[in-house]
């Protein structure tokens, strides 16, 4: 797929790329907006992010893609109206169940996102997307019922923002634990309470505790905890976290819906930043963490919890070994490099199937336009006759007829249908089309109110050659107005109109 665009482009302008977010949350920052930008910095890319509040519909029209993440909010339902009249290609990128967030540990989270007004533009977000990005298995089922095109992705790390750690040696005279989290209300620290409390007050010289983010009095109130404020930038975070240098991280988190679709967030930072962690063992961690290589896995109770801080505290084998496998796996795994990878294969094939982003590339193209007036409601396809293909197999390479007997090869076809005025109102390219006997049929979407309507039917051919021969008909571009089908036999080229019923 990247040969296949890069053969196309020649030189010619890179993808145009923007990313409109609810905030400059950590999710959008690791998810989207970092990897992205390293594919600008590359070159690959022309990338602009901003939130939904400073966007207006020029950021779209300028765009050849749109990336959305997280976004619910009906009052900038507008925006995803104008990437869809433009018809820009979508992605959405989601990392929380928003449907399950439990009311009882996190009211005011699922009095947002669960409000019927903001999961009905989610929902639309993800109905229209051309590809929908989860990170985890549970949470691609749940996506699968409103798109069918859904993916599930590891999260990036960028390792270019913390040290080797392979090399750091933890000489402090206390254990260093820490609890990190992106959220300033977190009760999930109340599954390892009990036992860091324990824990805590029997080591007191030995181990000392740190709260990376949000201020719970009960863990702020036990003896050798101190807290660290939460840092809005993401690198920041990475930047002062990895040389604090922790021994243990906790990572808690009960065992419900919402959390079995959670991203493995610690996992990452703690692994990438040398961290030996103790995970709760819920699909988010035990589908990432393999137990006593890179972390402990534990049950949510006070005597596994327990347990594991002091293995953890207290071996030091154990300690240097899992953290140093853990740095390994993330490094194996979610380093950025891949995702990026990943990233750019996406938008190109996305990028493919865009009409307006070939022709605005290629190095040669060609049209032929044709005015029909549909004869029923209801049109839904478009044949074209009298094409003609050296593979006997439903493939390209396609030949469109020139003016003096001979054929241009053409690497894409695409087929806009267009009001009289030149809205586009559909827009097919190659890879939905059929070919069977020399007839090349589009379908697509159902156009409900066409009898006895104008359309303008576009097919355009992209050329990997210098120049493309232009399509013609007799000399002449082919614009003859249509009753229905095409008349057989009159024109090198001919058209039959489609309908559903």
């Amino acid at each position: 797929m990247l040969r296949q665009l890069t053969d196309v482009l020649q030189g010619r302008r890179t993808p145009r790329v923007v990313a409109i977010i609810p905030s400059y949350i950590a999710s959008c920052q690791i998810n989207v907006i970092k990897p992205l930008s390293a594919l600008a910095s590359s070159g690959q890319i022309t990338f602009k992010h901003q939130t939904e509040q400073s966007t207006t519909p020029s950021a779209i029209e300028w765009a050849d893609l749109i990336v959305y993440c997280r976004n619910t909010e009906p009052g900038f339902r507008h925006l995803l109206n104008e990437a869809l009249g433009r018809r820009k290609p979508i992605i959405y990128d989601i990392d929380d169940s928003f449907w399950d967030i439990p009311s009882a540990t996190d009211p005011d989270l699922a009095r947002y996102h669960r409000q019927p007004s903001r999961l009905k533009q989610l929902e639309s977000y993800l109905q229209h997307a051309s590809l929908v990005r989860v990170y985890s298995p549970l949470l691609k089922t749940k996506v699968a019922r409103f798109n069918s095109n859904v993916s599930v992705y590891n999260s990036s790390f960028d390792f270019k923002q913390v040290p080797d750690v392979r090399t750091l040696h933890h000489n402090k005279a206390k254990i260093g634990i820490v609890y990190a989290t992106s959220r300033t209300v977190d009760d999930q620290y109340k599954v390892f309470l009990p036992a860091l409390s324990e824990f805590l007050n029997q080591h007191q010289d030995k181990a000392e505790m740190t709260v990376w983010g949000c201020r719970p009095p009960e863990l702020l109130t036990l003896p050798g905890v101190t807290h660290r404020k939460l840092l809005p930038r993401y690198d920041q975070f990475l930047r002062e976290f990895s040389r604090s240098g922790f021994n243990i991280g906790l990572a808690p988190l009960e065992d419900n819906e919402f959390n079995r679709s959670k991203n493995n967030t610690k996992f990452r930072d703690y692994g990438a930043c040398g961290i030996a962690g103790i995970y709760s063992n819920v699909d988010a961690y035990s589908s990432s963490v393999e137990h006593e290589r890179d972390g402990l896995l534990v049950e949510n109770t006070k005597h596994d919890w327990l347990n594991a801080l002091q293995r953890l505290a207290f071996d030091k084998d154990l300690q240097e070994s899992i953290r140093h496998s853990a740095h390994e796996k993330v490094l194996e795994n979610y380093r950025q490099e891949l995702i990026e990878r990943q990233w750019l294969e996406d938008i190109h094939s996305l990028l493919v199937e865009t009409p307006s982003f070939w022709l605005a590339n290629a190095r040669a193209s060609a049209t032929i336009s044709l005015n029909v007036i549909a004869e029923s409601d209801y049109l839904c396809g478009v044949e074209f006759h009298k094409l003609r293909t050296r593979h006997s197999e439903n493939r390209e390479p396609l030949y469109l007829p020139d003016s003096d007997g001979t054929s241009a090869l053409q690497n894409q076809l695409h087929l806009e249908i267009q009001s009289p005025s030149g809205q586009i109102l559909r827009g097919i390219a190659s890879s939905a089309m059929n070919f069977h006997d020399g007839v090349i049929s589009f379908k697509f979407e159902a156009i409900r109110n066409s009898q006895d309507k104008p359309f303008k039917l576009q097919i355009t051919g992209i050329s990997g050659r210098q120049q493309a021969n232009k399509f013609s008909c007799n000399g002449e571009q082919y614009s003859e107005t249509l009753k229905g089908a095409a008349r057989e036999g009159s024109q090198p080229l001919s058209v039959r109109l489609l309908y559903s019923r």
